[in-house]
């Protein structure tokens, strides 16, 4: 099969470039392109789609792939044999469609959870006569497991442009949200420029409400912390679906209509764990497949910490440091891990840096009651591996009467950061045992 190229639009990467203060090397690192490909993108010579796809995700979610694509020049667009390609023969994902961001670069082991996914969405808009209710999915799972990039890459899936052909709209909430802002981005992403004269949220939403009444689109609401923060995109006609992500139970529960409704999003499987490994660190990997297995291991398949681990170990590497020495400080202390920035796509906006894991981490537990930040803190020292506790056992550890150990269970299931297993049995992630470990130095410090 042979690979598309088109001709980049090499003044505007260059520009996205500079403005985040980076040059080709650290752009080159941030995208895991070559740097030769780099050279090429900004001289306005041809690059494969796929090239363009990476360098928008690692600017940000508001760079498109159109935003990189020099529509100009579709007779300088070749095939690899070198033959013409015309513009109307470019098959660009539609990340332009609505106002989805673009594709991940780095996707493992997710397509069944995206298969999953769009049948259940699929099969509530597909039936003969109209649904009574429009179909809505709530995917939730550990802070870093990867709920956001599933739902970006949903948002390109091409099942999903059959189901859905009138496009995708991503609404992106947080613990702060800008509802109005995102009521607004939508209406003008489905052309309505009069929506910016809407006086609030309720008749923003009144008036998406009456451009979605016979389209078939499919809504994502990503990163959900409070359900009545989801109620003004619930929008769509009968033919529409909603995806909302949360790391939250308790959201997920108040928004689902049924258990069913609730997707819970696993970690990766130890295989498609090191083949993410391997991909962001293929020569470590390589030689030295007994350590890295043990470090896919410690870090239980999360892919928020095996990209983080990986990028280190890439970085290790080419500075010709101790890998086999990284690698077991990854293992058996992981502040290194926790104080690494994340993927650059996880910036709040263009442009800014991206945060740091136990940044992320953070924002599960800094609103929690000063009490249960530190019951939950104090659970680190007493975790085994893996950090699963019996009920009796977290009540010696806090020294509580059942009642009170169960009200603060509770609040850190609903947080999403105690899993229940059944039968009074609770996990904890090993990340997250990591960052109660330090949340638990910090309190000591006080």
């Amino acid at each position: 099969m042979r690979e598309r190229t088109v001709r980049p639009n090499g003044m505007a990467i260059k520009r996205l470039r500079l403005e985040r203060g980076w040059t080709q090397a650290d752009l080159a690192d941030e995208s895991q392109i070559a740097k030769r490909t780099i050279e090429n993108a900004e001289a306005g010579r041809p690059v494969e789609i796929r090239t363009l796809s990476i360098l928008a995700t690692t600017f940000g979610s508001e760079v498109s792939l159109t935003d990189l694509f020099d529509s100009q020049a579709a007779d300088a667009s070749c095939n690899a044999d070198g033959s013409a390609t015309q513009a109307s023969d470019i098959s660009i994902p539609a990340m332009h469609i609505g106002n989805a961001p673009s594709l991940p670069s780095l996707l493992i082991g997710r397509e069944r959870d995206l298969a999953n996914l769009t049948a259940r969405l699929a099969a509530g808009v597909s039936v003969t006569e109209r649904p009574a209710t429009q179909v809505l999915t709530a995917v939730r799972g550990w802070p870093g497991v990867g709920k956001t990039t599933v739902a970006r890459a949903m948002a390109h899936w091409p099942q999903v442009a059959t189901a859905f052909p009138d496009g995708v709209l991503w609404a992106a909430l947080g613990p702060s949200p800008q509802i109005l802002s995102e009521l607004l981005a939508w209406g003008r992403s489905l052309g309505e420029e009069s929506i910016l004269l809407s006086k609030d949220i309720a008749e923003a939403s009144q008036r998406i409400t009456a451009l979605l009444r016979d389209r078939r689109m499919l809504l994502i609401v990503d990163d959900a912390w409070d359900a009545s923060h989801v109620l003004p995109f619930a929008v769509g006609g009968r033919q529409c679906a909603m995806l909302v992500t949360t790391r939250l139970p308790s959201v997920a529960d108040a928004l689902a209509p049924t258990p069913g409704d609730i997707y819970h999003l696993d970690v990766l499987s130890e295989h498609d764990s090191l083949e993410l490994l391997g991909k962001l660190a293929p020569q470590v990997v390589e030689r030295h497949q007994k350590e890295c297995r043990e470090l896919v291991a410690e870090l239980e398949g999360l892919p928020l910490a095996l990209q983080v681990a990986g990028r280190l170990l890439r970085a290790e590497h080419a500075k010709g440091w101790s890998v086999p020495e990284l690698l077991r400080e990854l293992r058996d202390d992981k502040a290194k891990l926790l104080n690494a920035q994340a993927p650059a796509d996880m910036a709040a906006s263009p442009g800014e840096v991206s945060p740091t894991v136990a940044a992320l981490l953070q924002k599960s537990t800094d609103s929690l009651d000063p009490t249960i930040r530190k019951r939950f803190a104090s659970l680190a020292p007493f975790a085994p591996r893996p950090a699963t506790f019996e009920l009796e056992d977290i009540m010696a550890v806090w020294k509580s009467d059942e009642a009170s150990a169960r009200q603060t269970i509770d609040v850190l299931v609903d947080r999403g950061l105690l899993e229940p297993l059944g039968d009074g049995d609770f996990q904890i992630h090993q990340v997250l045992v990591h960052h109660a470990n330090t949340l638990l130095k910090l309190l000591k410090k006080r």
